[in-house]
């Protein structure tokens, strides 16, 4: 095969990869670029929910929880956050206490001035504004068709990854002197035609995007076939030091709590204390199946996704006996690789800087489907009008070989 074969190979698997990819592509980076604002999203949606305009004499969550515990036997409190804002209300992860109904929702959302339950929903996805925001998580990671639809984007995210790097090697120049001429791939001028414009765009945000794009679609392969993969892969590789949760829940139908989340908290300071970590505590946690709470830490007191995300440590919630901890920061580097996924793919590793760039490679990889569909376009025609050429001479040549000597 010359370079030339080899060439025109690649160029087609490159066109032909993105077109069959391209709207999966599309719908993911247009909610991608969405999800980079989820929060304000689902707040500006649910602003009854998240605000109440007094906010005189705010109580402290812990307390807000002792309350609604107190008032609410029926119910069993999961999470919440240990800081909020003056004037928001408290947003609680709940589910039925042991013996108790059915709810239908599962979480809800406490005034801090007396403790009284503002409203309730459930966090699942869906169309409504209660749900929108986790509707287009959902249909950013599996198109809202389960595991398959988390198969088919994952397969997407490797076709792209693939695609990325058959598009730099198609940018490289086919002789002497390389480097200049590959320069020129780098750049693109507004005063060129409109078409040569769309090719130059295409390539040269390609070449100058290629590692955020190609960590982007990297992690995504990793997050869509995490359990069948990627899990697996690299906890053999440096399997984690400490791995309760991969036991057996002792407490399948759930538990109840002796100890409240205030002493656990406590025990979360002193361990803390212990380990050397000057993180704040973030979120309290109660695991019903395992009878345990737990507590995250992070370096500003809020739940946040910087560097490899927070640390938590697990407490028995009946003698406050430390049981776990969950720790990237000296744990081995197959928790490392796990817990940089996500901070890696949304952007929060380093705060709103990277969330803003996670925000622009989506942009930047709308452009570049758009664009490249175009340039598909736009030369279709030549390519068809080439081979409709071709065909009539190879067709006239056998005719002509065929014809009878006169």
């Amino acid at each position: 095969m010359t370079q030339n074969d080899r060439r025109e190979l690649w160029t087609q698997i490159h066109r032909y990869s993105g077109l069959t990819m391209m709207g999966f592509l599309l719908i993911a980076a247009v909610t991608g670029c969405v999800l980079c604002f989820m929060q304000p999203l689902d707040r500006a949606l649910n602003r009854d929910l998240f605000v109440r305009t007094d906010a005189s004499a705010p109580l402290d969550p812990l307390v807000a929880m002792e309350s609604l515990s107190a008032a609410r036997p029926d119910l069993q409190i999961l999470s919440f956050p240990l800081h909020v804002d003056a004037g928001d209300t408290i947003p609680v992860d709940v589910g039925a206490a042991p013996g108790a109904r059915p709810i239908d929702y599962d979480q809800l959302f406490v005034d801090r001035n007396d403790g009284h339950i503002v409203g309730t929903r459930h966090s699942g996805p869906g169309w409504g504004r209660r749900g929108l925001a986790e509707g287009i998580k959902a249909f950013h990671y599996t198109l809202l068709a389960g595991d398959w639809g988390r198969w088919l984007m994952g397969l997407v995210a490797l076709i792209w990854f693939l695609s990325n790097l058959v598009g730099v090697y198609l940018t490289w120049p086919r002789k002497a002197p390389y480097w200049k001429s590959w320069k020129r791939m780098w750049r693109f001028s507004f005063k060129s035609m409109f078409a040569r414009l769309m090719l130059d765009v295409h390539r040269s945000t390609g070449l100058w995007l290629l590692i955020g794009v190609t960590i982007l679609a990297f992690t995504s392969i990793c997050l869509n076939f995490y359990s069948e993969a990627y899990e697996p892969v690299v906890t053999r590789m440096a399997p984690l030091e400490h791995t309760l949760f991969d036991r057996p829940a002792p407490f399948p139908d759930g538990a109840r709590p002796t100890l409240g989340f205030a002493d656990a908290v406590t025990l979360a300071e002193r361990q803390a204390a212990k380990d050397g970590l000057k993180w704040t505590p973030a979120t309290a946690i109660y695991v019903p199946s395992w009878n345990l709470y737990g507590v995250t830490l992070t370096n500003d007191g809020r739940l946040n996704y910087r560097d490899l995300g927070p640390v938590y440590y697990y407490f028995d919630a009946r003698t406050g006996r430390y049981a776990h901890v969950v720790d990237p920061y000296s744990d081995s580097a197959g928790l490392v690789m796990i817990r940089m996924l996500y901070p890696l793919h949304s952007g929060k590793v380093a705060g709103w800087p990277t969330v803003a760039l996670i925000f622009l490679l989506g942009l930047a990889t709308i452009e570049m489907a758009v664009t490249g569909f175009y340039v598909w376009w736009k030369k279709r025609k030549s390519r068809v009008a080439a081979r409709t050429a071709a065909a009539k001479r190879q067709a006239n040549t056998i005719a002509t070989t065929k014809a009878p000597a006169q």
